[in-house]
């Protein structure tokens, strides 16, 4: 099992202005094909729109840098740096990924930390009682190939969470989007909840191919 410690504490409050419009280039059946959360009951409408959102930079990596990212970029006024420069790079080069299917235990471990984080004022991926990230993966029902895990502190707007961890702002090895651009990736859970520090915190559980029994 391959476990990913990686997490940030959010480097600017991006304006949530615009931030749900579609931009039109996208075909219907591509936004429909990536909307693999819009029956799952027990997420958020917030976390549905996480996973739509990584879905469509999976699906269409150059597409999403030329409209998502651009217009968000735009609108909230962010630096031109190396890490957007190399984000931009990356999309334009990366080839179309699976979406993230949506699981019930990823959902569960992502939830559990994100409230235990919250409500500790804590961050990162050893909770409370001091278990690590190898400890609490072992809760989780599916024996998956991989499970990687990515946690962001501060925002609540799900494009600016999934675009704030793409960026990956002095994060040397952009650990957060190789993360969630990780073409082994298959399954997804992602909870979002309050935070006594940062306000708010949302933690993404990826799994990889189910192991045969």
């Amino acid at each position: 099992m391959k476990l990913l410690l990686v997490y940030i504490i959010p480097f600017f409050l991006l304006s949530q202005e615009n931030a749900d419009t579609i931009p039109s280039p996208w075909e219907k059946a591509v936004l429909e094909k990536c909307n693999t959360a819009k029956d799952i009951g027990y997420l958020s409408k917030a976390e549905k729109e996480v996973i739509f959102y990584l879905n469509l930079v999976r699906t269409n990596p150059s597409l999403f840098a030329d409209t998502y990212l651009k217009q968000y970029v735009d609108t909230a006024q962010i630096s031109k740096n190396n890490y957007l420069k190399s984000l931009y790079s990356d999309l334009y080069a990366m080839p179309s990924a699976c979406v993230l299917i949506p699981k019930f235990d990823l959902f569960e471990s992502a939830k559990r930390h994100a409230i235990d984080m919250g409500t500790h004022g804590k961050v990162g991926h050893v909770s409370s009682n001091n278990s690590s990230l190898i400890q609490r993966a072992k809760s989780v029902t599916h024996p998956y190939s991989l499970v990687q895990e990515n946690c962001q502190y501060g925002l609540n707007n799900p494009l600016a969470i999934v675009i704030d961890l793409l960026i990956d702002q002095d994060i040397v090895d952009v650990g957060h989007r190789k993360s969630l651009l990780d073409k082994n990736a298959r399954y997804i859970g992602t909870a979002i909840r309050r935070h006594k520090v940062y306000e708010y915190n949302c933690v993404i559980e990826l799994g990889g191919e189910l192991k045969k029994k």
